[in-house]
């Protein structure tokens, strides 16, 4: 007997009052409704590979990108339909209450104890300046605190002590600082926007766009996209102290060879992607054009170094994740997809750091969510609308008789456990 969304085992039927009962869970957002799919968060057994809700919680018309607190308890989802966040309970696989924000965004952050989220709104009305505010949510009751003016921004970046948030705005030369308080207690946090060091734009940049940070906070790592954003110098990485600064002078910096759009780091090892204009590939590939993936240490703030380059595939990258058995994942928009007879590859790159080697995946189009699942050798990639599971003891993707076919159209993917 075959058995629908509604007929075996534990999986229940949308709007139902129990949950998946499921203990380690994948959300995917699915942005569309069809007549035998609604839109909303797709529920994963992580531990099986097995889709046991769709859609399992209810997040708007066209639920898109997502981010999760640290401590599990909410996840973020942006609402490309009403252009609104909602707060997903992970627990309880329902909404905890939805804002409605002035326009769309495409980067969001959550504090690690999910008391307050952040969203950056490039088109935001601002009274007496240009459009542009990084808007922040009140979580404990989900409601919009005053925003923040900051000029189109575009991207956000919040530190692992939710301290300090840098902010990013298309065609600048300038990212700005801003810097928050803990005004509760550490059982019951209350962050608000510092009374004494109101935000501040840190210069001498190049186009920045994204920016990590170490482990304990104290440094940020800002990329310059340079070339590829419009800018008039090489791309890079500038070192930005967070402590006794008040100057926010730059300690640090690395010219990269092929391009700064989006990194991670793994303790003093920071992984930088990017696409300089006009790399070629080589006769490895019919791509036209590539990215560079650098390798830097950063184990000396104040002088990092790049210690290895590897090809990967071109377009803008945006996504990147670290694998606890050392693989950097790394997807990008609009890259040189190409198929032929005698060649697929699209967005997804793979580096195997301990092989120091490279695998670009056969799938076409871009990658707008990578999640790799907790204490397994796997990967969940969202490509071209479709959740993909790659195997990292292989570096293949996993038999397609145990891939999840989900309907509609996939935008990201979080691990919610």
């Amino acid at each position: 007997m075959a058995c629908g969304l509604t007929g075996c085992g534990k999986t229940t039927a949308p709007g139902s009052n129990t949950t998946s009962g499921v203990k380690f869970r994948a959300f995917i957002s699915q942005d569309v409704s069809t007549s035998s799919a609604s839109a909303g968060l797709d529920i994963v057994d992580a531990a099986l590979d097995k889709l046991v809700r769709a859609p399992g919680v209810n997040a708007g018309g066209a639920p898109r990108v997502m981010t999760v607190a640290g401590n599990k308890l909410l996840t973020l989802v942006f609402d490309a339909s009403s252009n609104s966040i909602n707060a997903v309970n992970n627990k309880q696989e329902t909404s905890a209450g939805s804002v409605v924000l002035p326009s769309w965004t495409e980067s969001i952050a959550i504090t690690t104890d999910a008391t307050t989220g952040y969203a950056a709104v490039p088109n935001a009305p601002v009274a007496g300046q240009g459009t542009g505010a990084v808007e922040m949510l009140n979580l404990t009751n989900v409601s919009l605190e005053p925003p923040i003016p900051v000029p189109a921004v575009r991207y956000i970046a919040l530190s692992p002590d939710n301290t300090h948030l840098l902010a990013f705005s298309d065609n600048s030369d300038t990212a700005t600082l801003i810097t928050f308080t803990n005004a509760g207690t550490t059982a019951t946090p209350n962050w608000q926007l510092s009374t004494t060091t109101p935000p501040a734009a840190v210069s001498g940049l190049n186009r920045p766009v994204w920016a990590t940070y170490s482990a304990d906070s104290s440094t940020a790592y800002i990329l310059n996209c340079g070339v590829e954003c419009g800018g008039s110098g090489p791309p890079g990485v500038a070192v930005l102290s967070l402590s006794n600064n008040p100057t926010l002078a730059l300690s640090g910096s690395a010219v990269v060879s092929g391009g700064a759009t989006y990194g991670a780091i793994l303790g003093t090892t920071l992984y930088v992607a990017g696409s300089a204009p006009g790399t070629t590939c080589g006769s490895a590939t019919a791509a036209p054009f590539c990215g560079t993936l650098s390798v830097i240490d950063v184990s000396n703030p104040s002088s990092p170094q790049v210690i290895n380059t590897v090809t990967i595939t071109d377009g803008y990258h945006n996504r990147m994740s670290l694998t606890a058995d050392n693989h950097v994942f790394v997807g990008a928009r609009n890259c040189s997809n190409v198929n032929t007879s005698m060649e697929q590859r699209g967005c997804l790159s793979i580096y195997n750091i301990s092989a120091n080697s490279v695998v670009i995946g056969t799938d076409l189009g871009d990658v707008t969510g990578i999640a790799p699942v907790t204490g397994r050798t796997e990967v969940y990639v969202v490509q071209n609308g479709e959740l993909r599971i790659w195997d990292t003891i292989k570096d293949t993707l996993i038999p397609p008789q145990n891939q999840i076919d989900l309907i509609g159209h996939a935008v990201d993917v979080k691990i919610v456990d």
